[in-house]
């Protein structure tokens, strides 16, 4: 019986620390900047299950945008080509399912037996992981993947080339223009991840600058 009321003391002694702890807390401040950041990760062999089904080349059409599709990336070009090597059976992948020891032979032993079609299914998990990061990170818009154009920097004729990417944003009008946003792809092993960080204009910015700049003056911002 003493166990039990030692034991509810400690409780509302607890309750009482955290209820005061709680009210001691300061005021949350707004993040003072007018951005958002979407995150998203994708499983590469899944993609690659998906490309070598009947279904393949629909997929990747609704995901890439014309713009895109029309760049004919080369990493594409064994789904046109249809490629003869055939899906791997679950008894193929079962005894390196079982001796992977968190090592990723399953995905290993994919892209050395048809390297064509993982190269491609590791390309469009990238492109996948984008545009998901993308999307959440335009909460304020109702986008859809071919919204979405993953583009490079440089000039107009090499934007759908090489170097690093970043997300064009199509406007929701004829008359409103294209904004962009700051993309990071990764892969590593079996899976492709993304980053986008991008302004978000449904917040007050002039609000905003003011709060800045009387943060700036009263020394909070250095």
């Amino acid at each position: 019986m003493d166990h039990f009321f030692r034991g509810a003391a400690i409780t509302a002694s607890s309750y009482h620390l955290v209820h005061a702890a709680a009210q001691q807390m300061k005021p949350l401040r707004s993040f003072p900047f007018p951005l958002n950041i979407g995150t998203d990760i994708c499983q590469i062999s899944r993609i690659y299950g998906i490309l070598k089904s009947p279904r393949g080349l629909r997929f990747v059409n609704r995901i890439l945008s014309p713009e895109e599709q029309a760049n004919k990336d080369p990493r594409l070009r064994c789904l046109e080509d249809r490629p003869i090597v055939k899906p791997f059976k679950a008894d193929e992948l079962y005894p390196f399912e079982k001796n992977k020891g968190g090592g990723g032979s399953i995905s290993e032993e994919m892209a050395r037996r048809d390297p064509d079609v993982w190269t491609a299914a590791a390309f469009v998990a990238g492109r996948f992981a984008a545009k998901e990061a993308a999307i959440k990170a335009h909460s304020h818009r109702r986008l859809t993947f071919h919204d979405v154009v993953i583009e490079r920097r440089g000039r107009k004729e090499e934007r759908l080339g090489s170097g690093p990417p970043v997300a064009r944003i199509k406007g929701e009008g004829e008359a409103d223009a294209d904004v962009s946003a700051m993309i990071s792809i990764s892969h590593d092993g079996d899976y492709a991840t993304a980053v986008c960080m991008a302004h978000d204009p449904s917040v007050g910015v002039e609000e905003e600058e003011d709060d800045i700049v009387r943060r700036w003056n009263m020394g909070e911002i250095c």
